[in-house]
């Protein structure tokens, strides 16, 4: 028997929490942003001989006046391979809200299209959820189709790290090898990463804003970011990459007393044996190293001067539940690209990932196109260098509530 249900908050938490299409999108935090926001927020679902086998969050707006817009942000929690279920919930939602003087829905389901490697290309034998895309069309929903680029909403192509129980070291060692090179660079010029606490909010805003500008993007109000920010808490990490160059002088000093005790060592070695061969090579690749040191030293005295003890370098905030990590916001300070900042964020973000127990570090949106003379490709080859996955859902879909009212909308609408 199967029953349509209005669910409370609880209810609604509970069953989210635990499905495998909760995301962070229809979590309990995504929802209270959207309140924030000026939406209403309320929830509904199927119950199938008393149990919960669906569940979906319906925001809305005032649309035409006296109309609402509904969506359901990434779609419904259900097993959308049940057509029973699929059926009669499409039914009695549309019909909740037609009541409720609905004009129509916008869905975008947690389901992907068809799975796809590192490259993009579709993998053979893979999975196929096509069917799904055709069973909601059957029922009455219309496919926005399979679109490309990036859109002022959620995106539709994301890239994904699965680190499949993988380690530190073999995560490590299958990154692209540039990738790994900038990663032990960090390392090795100092870079730390650190959390920041919400009263050290501005450092990160003040960063999203500076690289807005000098790279043309569009501007977001404070406030925007505040909101997720608060929403989430602690199911949010705002991390800072920073080079603490009084700290880091400490480090050069000791390689150094490192580098002169083992070139003491080699010296005696060559007086001991005179022109060895193994020797003087040792020597030369100390003496490198030496070299290396004091540049690194005297770069670092000048920065101090100029910047200060403390330099902040790069910026990212990211959200976690449901068995993933994802990459959402980035900031970097393009004055000190070359130190590979935002590679030491993803590596400490990787790693927490491993040590606990996340299988998904979802890098987020890439626009689909995989070509590398389209202007958005440097951010999927940035991703990419991680090794992974490209993933695609299978869209939005619009549900007409108001047939008629709706079609006069779309017209309206050009």
């Amino acid at each position: 028997m199967l029953e349509f249900v209005q669910l409370t908050d609880e209810e609604y938490a509970s069953f989210q929490e635990n499905h495998p299409c909760g995301q962070f999108l229809n979590t309990p935090e995504a929802m209270q942003v959207k309140l924030v926001d000026g939406w209403d927020v309320e929830y509904v679902g199927v119950k199938k001989d008393g149990q919960l086998v669906c569940a979906t969050n319906l925001t809305s707006i005032p649309v035409m006046k006296i109309y609402r817009y509904y969506r359901a942000q990434r779609g419904y929690l259900m097993d959308y391979s049940d057509t029973e279920v699929l059926k009669f919930f499409t039914k009695e939602l549309k019909s909740y809200l037609h009541a409720k003087k609905g004009l129509y829905l916008e869905m975008d389901p947690n389901v992907f299209h068809k799975e796809r490697d590192i490259d993009g290309n579709v993998v053979e034998g893979g999975y196929d959820h096509s069917e799904v895309v055709r069973k909601l069309q059957k029922l009455g929903y219309e496919h926005e189709g399979f679109t490309v680029g990036y859109e002022d909403r959620d995106p539709r192509w994301i890239f994904t790290l699965l680190i499949n129980g993988r380690s530190e070291q073999e995560l490590l060692k299958s990154f692209h090898q540039q990738t790994r090179w900038s990663i032990n660079k960090t390392i090795k010029q100092g870079i730390k990463v650190r959390e920041l606490g919400l009263d050290e909010v501005s450092i990160f805003l003040n960063m999203m804003h500076e690289t807005a500008e000098s790279r043309g993007f569009a501007k977001r109000e404070d406030e925007w970011y505040v909101r997720q920010i608060e929403a989430f808490k602690d199911k949010g990490k705002l991390l800072l990459a920073y080079l603490d160059i009084p700290d880091f002088l400490q480090s050069l000093d000791q390689e150094k007393a490192d580098l002169d005790k083992e070139m003491a060592d080699i010296q005696q070695k060559l007086e001991e044996i005179p022109n060895s061969k193994k020797f003087v090579k040792k020597q030369r690749v100390v003496q490198e190293a030496l070299d290396l040191n004091l540049k690194k030293r005297n770069e670092a005295l000048e920065m101090q001067e100029q910047y200060g003890p403390v330099i902040n370098m790069a910026t990212s905030l990211f959200l976690i539940g449901n068995g993933e990590i994802v990459y959402m916001h980035s900031a970097t300070d393009d004055t000190f690209r070359k130190y590979n900042a935002p590679y030491a964020i993803h590596w400490y973000m990787i790693r927490y990932a491993i040590a606990h127990g996340y299988n998904r570090y979802n890098f987020y949106g890439i626009s689909g196109i995989f070509d590398k003379e389209d202007e958005s490709y440097g951010v999927y080859d940035f991703k990419r260098g991680f090794t992974g996955v490209v993933e695609e859902y299978i869209g939005y879909f619009t549900l007409p509530i108001s047939d008629m009212m709706y079609k006069m909308y779309k017209k309206l609408k050009g």
